[in-house]
């Protein structure tokens, strides 16, 4: 039997326009219609999103930036208080004993041979002369008053003696004295500050 070939006639689909024209469009002719590029806002206002992103951004940059200043500024303070001048610490302990010793020796209350004040000898014997680097030497047999008098040595020199229970006078370096309170105290600090602040003495230091 022989077999016969018919032609297929694609067939072809109309659309009616929702216009009252009564128009009919193929489906070919509206394919671009149904594969349409999204609509996308304008340029205008991508840009004015970003600009405000931005701007949130930088207020938010600059909100950190303070609050790291501020907690920099509290870190400094703390800093401050904690730390410790070492220098004018030294200075607040010495310089008051310097000046309270050359009083004694300078002012004129006291004459050669003088013994000293209760009250002067107490501070002498309590907050100077235990820092001497020979003080067990010094004192010897011990101590039964601190006095004024000349180096035997350096005769327009005035210094302080001790004078031992055995009636022997023995005469000390009262720099000597206040180097040794610097050493025992401020151990770490010391050596550089007597070579800052202390000029070099005379053959009178060996006392």
């Amino acid at each position: 039997m022989p077999f016969s070939f018919h032609k297929a006639t694609p067939s072809v689909c109309a659309l009616r326009t929702g216009s009252g024209s009564g128009k009919v469009r193929s489906q070919e002719a509206l394919g671009s219609a149904f594969v349409r590029r999204p609509i996308v806002s304008p340029a205008k206002d991508l840009a004015g999103d970003s600009a405000e992103d931005e701007a949130s951004g930088e207020a938010e940059k600059t909100n950190l930036s303070d609050r790291e200043a501020e907690d920099s500024e509290e870190e400094v303070e703390e800093a401050e208080e904690e730390w410790v001048d070492w220098e004018d610490k030294i200075l607040e302990d010495t310089v008051p004993l310097v000046g309270f010793v050359r009083m004694i020796l300078h002012s004129g209350r006291y004459q050669s041979g003088d013994r000293l004040s209760p009250e002067h000898e107490r501070t002498i014997l309590e907050k100077l002369l235990p820092y001497h680097p020979d003080f067990e030497k010094k004192t010897g047999c011990g101590i039964d008053y601190i006095t004024v008098g000349y180096h035997p040595d350096f005769q327009s020199s005035r210094c302080l003696f001790i004078v031992r229970k055995d009636g022997e006078l023995v005469d000390f370096s009262y720099w000597k004295c206040v180097k040794g309170l610097i050493r025992k105290k401020y151990p770490l600090y010391a050596d550089s500050f007597i070579l800052r602040h202390f000029r070099r003495r005379r053959q009178t230091d060996g006392r």
